[in-house]
């Protein structure tokens, strides 16, 4: 045994499970483990959130089209001539995204993208 009572080496095969359960029951450390559990989910989660808001905070509007392809979203782009083109994103390149409506494909360049909206239900 070292000075502070542990068994040198790391040797706990005399213990319970391995050492695991010495401590295990003690209603004390019972409800400081539940506490501790509820607090690092919290931090998670705040973290997560957190996460989430710089994202959107830095996405661009070819990160918006990817999230739409990837939902098959229907959207209302509308360019630069003030012609509106509405389909559902079916993909998006460097400098482009494909709309398709009816089995027609129509591509656009991201530069002449002016806005994009939900269609109304």
């Amino acid at each position: 045994m070292d000075p502070l009572g542990d068994v040198s080496g790391g040797d706990v095969s005399g213990w319970p499970e391995g050492g695991r359960d010495r401590l295990h029951g003690h209603p004390d450390l019972d409800a400081l483990g539940r506490r501790l559990r509820l607090e690092m989910d919290e931090t998670l989660r705040a973290e997560q959130y957190a996460a989430r808001v710089s994202a959107q905070r830095r996405s661009t509007i070819r990160d918006r089209f990817l999230l739409a392809e990837d939902r098959a979203e229907s959207l209302n782009v509308e360019v630069v001539d003030g012609s509106d083109i509405h389909g559902t994103i079916a993909a998006v390149g460097a400098d482009h995204i494909v709309v398709v409506h009816h089995g027609r494909h129509c591509w656009v360049a991201l530069q002449h993208v002016v806005a994009v909206r939900r269609p109304t239900p």
